[in-house]
Parts: C-alpha cells; structure tokens; sequence
C-alpha cells in the first residue's frame, strides 16, 4: 500500500457542560458531539524513514505539536515500526475553531497507519492509543452521535440526527482552550445543558427538539472576550435556525436549520458581510472511511 486517502469529519457540540476539575488537572466534562459532513483530507504516503507532516493551511504547524506527528509518533513507538510515512492535511475544517479538525485527523491518521503499517490493533486498543493523543479523539474513530464524559474519552453512541442542515460561521478569532477552561467560572454560568432531555431528543430524532436543547458553558465567556460570537448567533437565529450555540471552546457558531433553502439563505446573507468564515453542510450518520 503506498498511499491511502481518508476523509477527517468535523463535529459540532450540541451540548458542553463542564462538571468539575479531576486530580489530574484535567476538567471532568459531559458533552453531545455530532459530525457533520464538512471535512479535512488526510494523505497517507509511504516514505523513506521517519515522520513529515505536509499542510495547505498556514496557520496548522507540521512539527510536533501537530497532532497527526504525535499519532504517527506514538504508532511508531508502541508498535516498534521504523517505517516512515508522509502525511498530507488538506484543511476544509477551519483551525482552532472548536470544530475538531486537529482530532479529526489525528483519528483517521490512527487507523490509516495502522492499516498501512498492518498492526492488528482492536477497537480497544485504538481508543487508548487515541485518548493518548487527545481527549476527542477517541470519537472520530467512530463519529455519528455521542454522549462523552470523563474528559471526553468515554463515551456513549446515540442515535445521529436524521440528516439536518448546518451553517458553520467561525469568525477571525482564536480560542486558547487551555484560557477557556481556566477562566470559566460555573457560577456565573447563566444556563447549563440539560443532557437528558437532549439525549431524548436525538432518540426521538426530533430536530427541533434538539436545536431547543443547545447549551454551551463556554459560549458566554468566549462571547465577553469576542463579541462577534454572540452577533453571528444572533444573525443565525434570525435567519431561521431552529437553534444555534458556539461549539466546543469556540470561536466557531451552528445554526440548525429545518431545510436546505432556509440554510442557504444564511449561508448566503452570512457570507455576503465578510467577517466570518461561513460554511454549509449537513450532520450525517456513517462515516465513509
């Protein structure tokens, strides 16, 4: 096998609520992660020995912080392979946004290696070696629909929507997830998710239902520091979104929206002031490897 190509879904939290700090510095969290259709393009080229990351996106590092370096790295470590590989991200998900790209890829690259690579690895062992390399990559090695906890690596699948349109708008901000977690304080938190009657919601397969449920600990502090969260929510809302809320730590906002000429008459009217990046797609339920 020389090469191997494989699609990187992006993810839209439906609900983030965070439960307590763990003795280990990270949060104990509680979230309903969906992937949407919108997705990066991950290479997997064999290659004369060692590891090199290529990316069309400046803003993406190629070195070890790279979170597709670090899974070749550990792949290459824990199965004692010399073997080299090259590794292309063509980036559609927009960086630093709350939408998952860098997990996303990190995932597929796990399982595109250990294809390549041919380790007999089982489910099992994939979700370790993924929750090594971050707390939401475990997800994408499945996507659809999931209830996570702990600090996102347990998780529970649910049933997806049924395939429900989506705009994306991530304006010219960056998020530090590390400066949201440290700076949120619960008890200022004017509303937290109800992850039940969410979770009814997407078992019912009700969309509005579940665009009522949207709830993001996160959005209100990332919306002080950048107002523009909370006006592309806004502008989501009138444009028709059956609900709308920021994803993950942010910066990026979704609207959910009952039909396709609804979501792109946002998408359209969103793209048209020029100061977000505006996205359109769909949740779905399989993920096409």
């Amino acid at each position: 096998m020389k090469e191997l190509k494989l699609n990187a879904y992006a993810k839209v939290n439906l609900s983030l609520d965070v439960l307590a700090r763990r003795p280990d510095g990270y949060h104990e969290v509680e979230t309903v992660l969906h992937t949407v259709e919108l997705h990066d393009t991950v290479v997997l080229r064999e290659a004369e020995g060692g590891i090199r990351v290529v990316c069309d996106h400046r803003r993406v590092p190629t070195d070890e912080q790279n979170l597709v370096f670090r899974t070749a790295q550990l792949l290459r470590e824990v199965s004692g392979t010399d073997r080299g590989v090259e590794i292309e991200v063509r980036k559609r998900i927009p960086p630093a946004s709350g939408l998952g790209g860098g997990s996303s890829d990190a995932a597929v690259t796990l399982l595109g290696l250990a294809q390549m690579w041919k380790l007999r690895l089982d489910h099992a062992q994939l979700l370790e070696l993924a929750a090594q390399v971050g707390s939401d990559v475990p997800f994408f090695l499945v996507g659809g629909a999931a209830l996570a906890t702990g600090r996102g690596e347990r998780l529970r699948y649910l049933p997806t929507l049924p395939a429900t349109w989506v705009v994306l708008a991530c304006p010219d901000a960056e998020v530090s997830t590390a400066w949201a977690y440290a700076n949120l304080d619960l008890a200022r938190v004017p509303r937290r998710p109800d992850t039940q009657r969410l979770v009814e919601a997407l078992r019912a397969e009700d969309v509005a239902a579940v665009a009522r449920e949207l709830c993001n600990v996160f959005e209100p502090l990332v919306s002080d520091r950048y107002p523009q969260v909370q006006e592309l929510k806004r502008r989501l809302l009138e444009a028709g979104a059956l609900g709308a809320s920021m994803t993950g730590t942010g910066p990026a906002v979704f609207g959910l929206f009952p039909g396709e000429a609804e979501a792109r008459g946002a998408w359209d009217a969103l793209r048209a002031s020029g100061d977000a990046e505006v996205v359109l797609t769909r949740t779905f339920a399989e993920l096409e490897r």
